[in-house]
């Protein structure tokens, strides 16, 4: 069996075997926006496209947003609403960001959304909103930001030959590639269309990439041991 290394962010809670190995090479960075709790107010639903924007939600806003209407991106994102005790108005069915946006238009007409989310994010999902004339409020509540190991952290971690690398957002990849060469033997497994066209493109035409056939993550991983 080939070894399979999930790129994650510092802290992952898993219940993976010990056929996994992360390598926690992201960390989440809390931000503020001293307009939240205006921005409350003046919404009457939801968004969210990641868990980690639910966490920096309650982080910041304890449980003031917890009866606004929630729509969200997949079954992971209400697994964590519901650890909240918040039931979703909406679940995507596809987990891409701009699918979730094209499910959205029809979703929130009328409605005044706010988009709690990343300082950085890949999707074009306030675009599609936009041309649908669905105007968003934006609240930023936090980053994610690539971890520099030293040299020694590099040789300890480095992924063996013939290793399956799972990337399930850009901002993996870019972390991987910031710390690690890549190897012509290592395979490439992506969650997401956007997480695949961004890795094409950053590890070229030659390099041996290959599209999660499951939207969660967890699936995606067991998949990865079949490889």
């Amino acid at each position: 069996m080939k070894k399979v290394y999930y790129i994650t962010k510092r802290n992952t809670a898993t219940n993976l075997d010990s056929s996994i190995s992360l390598l926690e090479l992201l960390e989440i960075k809390q931000l503020q926006d001293k307009q939240l709790f205006l921005k409350l107010q003046q919404c009457n639903c939801l968004i969210f496209t990641s868990k980690n924007a639910i966490f920096a939600l309650e982080e910041n806003a304890g449980q003031k947003w917890h009866k606004i209407p929630c729509y969200v991106i997949g079954k992971g994102s209400n697994q964590t609403l519901e650890h909240f005790g918040v039931k979703a108005k909406f679940i995507g069915t596809q987990s891409y960001g701009n699918s979730f946006a094209m499910e959205l238009q029809h979703q929130l007409k009328g409605k005044k959304p706010l988009f709690i989310r990343a300082k950085k994010i890949a999707s074009s999902l306030v675009e599609i909103l936009g041309d649908a004339q669905i105007h968003l409020l934006e609240s930023i509540l936090y980053e994610t930001l690539p971890i520099k190991l030293s040299q020694t952290q590099k040789e300890k971690l480095m992924p063996q030959k013939d290793a399956i690398l799972f990337f399930s957002a850009p901002s993996s990849v870019e972390a991987f590639l910031l710390n690690f060469q890549w190897q012509k033997n290592y395979t490439a497994l992506c969650i997401g269309k956007t997480t695949l066209k961004y890795t094409k493109t950053s590890l070229g035409a030659r390099a041996k990439i290959l599209l999660s056939p499951h939207l969660s993550i967890h699936s995606s991983l067991e998949f990865a041991k079949t490889l």
